[in-house]
C-alpha cells in the first residue's frame, strides 16, 4: 500500500512540474505500417490506462487522454488509413 502512495505522488510530482502543460510541435516522417501500430499502441494503451490505477496515463487526467486519441485520429487521417483501422479494429473485437 505504502508502495502505490509513493508512486502516485511520484507521477503527480512530475505531472505538475513546470512546462508540462507546454504544446510541442512534432515533425515526423514514419511508414504507414509504423502508424498502423503506434496507432493500435495508444488505442491499447488509453484502454488499459483507466483500468490501471499505477500508471501515468492514469493520473494525467481525461485532458491528455482526450489530447492522445485526438492525436490517433490525426496520424491515421494524415495517413489515409482511418477506414482500414477501423476495418482491423472491427476484425479483432468480432
Amino acid at each position: 500500500m505504502e508502495n502505490k502512495i509513493e508512486i502516485n505522488v511520484l507521477f503527480e510530482t512530475l505531472l505538475s512540474s513546470p512546462g508540462m502543460n507546454e504544446q510541442v510541435k512534432l515533425d515526423m516522417k514514419l511508414t504507414r505500417k509504423a502508424i498502423l501500430a503506434l496507432a493500435a499502441a495508444l488505442q491499447t494503451g488509453i484502454a488499459g490506462a483507466k483500468q490501471t490505477p499505477s500508471s501515468l496515463l492514469f493520473f494525467s487526467g481525461e485532458a491528455v487522454t482526450a489530447d492522445l486519441a485526438e492525436f490517433t485520429e490525426n496520424i491515421l487521417s494524415k495517413a489515409g488509413l482511418t477506414d482500414v483501422n477501423q476495418k482491423l479494429q472491427l476484425l479483432t473485437t468480432t
